[in-house]
């Protein structure tokens, strides 16, 4: 791969990133082919968002380190250093409202603790480090395809004895060529490049599906076939949907060649099986997204907030106690949080990373908070979240115009504004954009039961603490 001389980021702006969408990637939406996702109702959005982000990435930014690269793809060491990143991930999370379960930062956590262990690759550690300096260098937007199709994973085979699940088929001089299916591509269709790896552990005869590597999203013969935008409505009727819809896809690789130096592992089922523990990569996947949990809470709490004050309902006793949990939810994970932050210590490979303790602890419980601060949301906006003033009612030569403007009034606001309050709560709360974001964030580490019950052997392995009242009881 070449290394490029220029300055980092140089040449990386919103505006050429909108324009590189156009790069022939084969995206398919609810059946339909996407001409143009830079200018698409159902996509234009979350392309404009995304490269807002990319123009956040000023030298002297929040998310910019000292060196000049994006903090998301910098190797720690120091504890100042760990808590730098942590507060570019929250500057990230607070852009978005926390709303984006894929935005970038989260891959690029997971390239850059790779090469800090690119050793774990073997033959292919070179291959790891230089395509991280690539990513690096040119703030790449970066998402991953990790699962299998439901087929292999419980039914069997296909209707004609095809085994779906993606493979490495041949190699040649060039690379690999593999083929078949890898999901949920959360921001797929967005990104520039896709790293895909195993989710599963592999049998010792599933050498062919022992597969780390990562390809543009423009490669031939990757189709990416999403679900509907849930963008779709009439403008700002879903605010957040309209800007945070970050799609989800099954990525179909048809014989596609990866170049040798894209390749990171390749038929070696340990390598495979052992990448987590082998690079430490847990520990900065879940420092990214322990901080944005607790962003999102926060956005979950400073919406219910607005629509009680506005509402008058703010001094019920009732919604206080609700508002009371809610603000439960923010702190209990923001100083988790902390608690990672505070406890950085070196890792086996030589970088500082979070006390992973805490931030396990962010994740099995923010499978349970978040639906519950929904909960809390939909009982604090109520009724409201049913009827409300549209976008259309903002036009003044519109039929309910007047009407709703009075309405609808609230402490301090006319009953348009509330109305804008309420249809972003309805977002999060009766739209198909916030029932899959309950969904996302409950199995976000995979089933919760499964996963509490691996925060256990988390938890006490690294208990070392002695309870003197309980000495002798059991003995």
């Amino acid at each position: 791969m070449a290394t490029s001389t220029a300055p980092p980021n140089a040449g990386r702006t919103g505006t050429s990133y909108l324009a590189g969408l156009a790069d022939g990637r084969r995206v398919y939406l609810a059946g339909e082919p996407v001409a143009d996702l830079a200018h698409d109702p159902s996509t234009e959005g979350m392309a404009a968002f995304l490269a807002e982000l990319l123009d956040e990435h000023r030298p002297d930014g929040e998310l910019t380190g000292p060196d000049g690269h994006p903090l998301a793809y910098s190797l720690a060491h120091s504890g100042d250093e760990v808590r730098a990143r942590g507060r570019a991930f929250a500057r990230i999370a607070r852009l978005s409202g926390g709303l984006m379960g894929r935005s970038p930062d989260f891959v690029a956590t997971v390239l850059t603790a790779w090469s800090g262990a690119a050793d774990h690759f073997g033959p292919y550690a070179d291959h790891v480090r230089a395509y991280w300096r690539h990513a690096r260098a040119a703030n790449l937007l970066l998402t991953h395809a990790i699962s299998d199709p439901p087929a292999d994973r419980h039914l069997g085979p296909g209707p004609n004895g095809e085994v779906q699940a993606l493979r490495a088929i041949r190699t040649t001089d060039e690379g690999v060529v593999v083929r078949g299916a890898k999901m949920l591509a959360t921001l797929s269709p967005f990104a520039d490049d896709l790293v895909v790896y195993p989710f599963r552990p592999l049998g010792e005869t599933e050498t062919d599906q022992a597969l780390c590597f990562a390809v543009p999203v423009a490669t031939p013969g990757l189709t990416l076939y999403s679900r509907p935008s849930y963008a779709s409505t009439p403008a700002g009727d879903g605010p957040l949907a309209g800007r945070f819809d970050e799609l989800d896809a099954v990525c179909h690789f048809d014989d596609v060649l990866v170049p040798w130096d894209r390749v990171f592992i390749h038929g070696d089922v340990a390598a495979a099986n052992n990448l987590r523990p082998g690079t430490g990569m847990t520990s900065y996947a879940w420092h990214q997204s322990a901080v944005r949990a607790w962003i999102k809470a926060e956005t979950v709490y400073d919406l219910a907030a607005r629509c009680a004050k506005v509402s008058g309902r703010d001094r019920q006793p009732l919604v206080r106690q609700q508002l009371g949990e809610l603000g439960g939810i923010v702190e209990t994970l923001r100083g988790l949080v902390v608690s990672a932050e505070t406890g950085t210590r070196p890792d086996g490979f030589g970088q500082h990373v979070c006390d992973p303790v805490p931030l396990a602890a962010s994740g099995m419980l923010n499978a349970r908070l978040y639906p519950r601060a929904i909960e809390l949301l939909q009982a604090i906006a109520s009724s409201g979240l049913v009827m409300h003033p549209v976008t259309a009612d903002e036009d003044p030569g519109s039929a309910g115009h007047a009407f709703m403007r009075t309405y609808f009034t609230g402490a301090g606001v006319d009953g348009l504004a509330h109305g804008r309050l309420l249809r972003a709560a309805a977002d999060l709360t009766m739209n198909r954009f916030g029932t899959r974001q309950v969904l996302y964030e409950r199995l976000f580490l995979g089933p919760p039961e499964t996963f509490q019950a691996k925060f256990y052997d988390i938890f006490a392995a690294g208990r070392s603490v002695d309870s003197p009242v309980l000495d002798g009881l059991d003995g």
